[in-house]
């Protein structure tokens, strides 16, 4: 098999599910801020406070979910990468998206505790 073709086709792959992802993540805000708006417009958005929460969460967790596609799809790239200097770079960037994930993650878990007292 080429090798250039494998490339090729681990590329395509990759850009694949990065953009995958970036539609999970642009999906997830346009899903929340009509929810947002919903109850801007309906004027219930101080009666029902614990709503943010909830779409707080409903977006996080889309983010997280997004964020996992472009974690995946950078690590396809690595597979790419032709130096060592641009599989560093990748490193990098998953390390930040990882974190980022995590960091999120956890802020998930603490606004669901508060949203099942509630």
């Amino acid at each position: 098999m080429d090798w250039q073709i494998f490339h090729f086709v681990l590329l395509i792959i990759q850009r694949s599910i990065a953009f995958i992802g970036v539609i999970i993540i642009l999906s997830g805000v346009l899903y929340s801020l009509g929810q947002y708006l919903y109850f801007i417009f309906k004027g219930q958005l101080e009666t029902q406070g614990e709503q943010i929460n909830f779409i707080r969460l409903t977006l996080g967790r889309v983010l997280i979910l997004g964020l996992e596609f472009i974690v995946a799809a950078d690590l396809i790239g690595t597979t790419t990468a032709p130096d060592y200097y641009s599989v560093g770079i990748l490193a990098i960037i998953v390390l930040i998206r990882t974190v980022l994930s995590f960091t999120i993650n956890r802020e998930l878990m603490s606004l669901s505790k508060e949203v099942s007292q509630s």
